[in-house]
């Protein structure tokens, strides 16, 4: 037969076992706070002037009252991996640094009070980085079969994972050398444009080029 000393003894540890609500609040808290820490950055509008939303945006130098040099800084942006996607990924953002920097040479137009612009002269510079580790992994036998393909982890032994980007260059010996590349660039922009007051040979509507950039980057962002 069970005594009531023994239940009172129970419930009084299954209390304690219980959580307690300042402890819970603590935790949530601490959880709270390890999400917010841990969540990427929004991402950020790319039409600014540089210096406003990070190392990235438009400037501009006036070389006469009516031309002037403007200027986009793209961030510095991840490449692919890949040969083909990664020219891809460097003319796509040559085109939007050129368009940007064209968007805001017609804004700066509009403000000095012009309704024309012609492109003079432009240049397009990207800075491309490349970044290759390499890593040795040994075979768990030597010149065995662990050294065809199976290599030595922490914890145990197995087929060695491949990433998108890692390249084996030595499939024979002891061990494979493996090398994975990480690829970022950044693009400047810098063209000359010329505005008038009416319309002119070769100029374009600076009405027009804005509209047509504001639907296009509007809605233009960088991480």
């Amino acid at each position: 037969m069970i005594s009531f000393s023994f239940l009172r003894r129970g419930s009084r540890i299954l209390a304690a076992m219980m959580p307690r609500p300042g402890l819970m609040a603590l935790a949530l808290t601490v959880l709270l706070l390890a999400a917010c820490s841990t969540a990427p950055s929004p991402p950020k509008p790319a039409m600014v002037p540089i210096g406003v939303n990070g190392n990235y945006g438009y400037s501009e130098v006036m070389l006469e009252p009516d031309q002037y040099q403007v200027s986009y800084l793209t961030p510095r942006l991840k490449v692919s991996a890949s040969r083909s996607d990664a020219d891809a990924d460097i003319v796509a953002a040559k085109a939007k640094a050129h368009d940007l920097a064209f968007w805001r040479a017609a804004q700066l137009g509009r403000e000095q009070g012009f309704s024309a612009l012609k492109l003079v002269d432009e240049h397009t510079d990207t800075d491309v980085d490349t970044n290759v580790q390499r890593t040795y992994q040994p075979g768990f036998y030597g010149y065995g079969f662990y050294g065809y393909g199976y290599r030595r982890y922490p914890g145990g032994f197995g087929p060695v994972p491949w990433f998108p980007g890692d390249y084996p260059y030595d499939y024979y010996g002891p061990g494979d050398y493996y090398e994975r590349k990480t690829s970022s660039m950044r693009v400047n922009s810098r063209l000359e444009v010329k505005f008038f007051k009416t319309s002119a040979d070769q100029a374009q509507s600076i009405d027009a080029v804005i509209d047509d950039m504001a639907k296009k980057y509007g809605q233009a962002t960088y991480p």
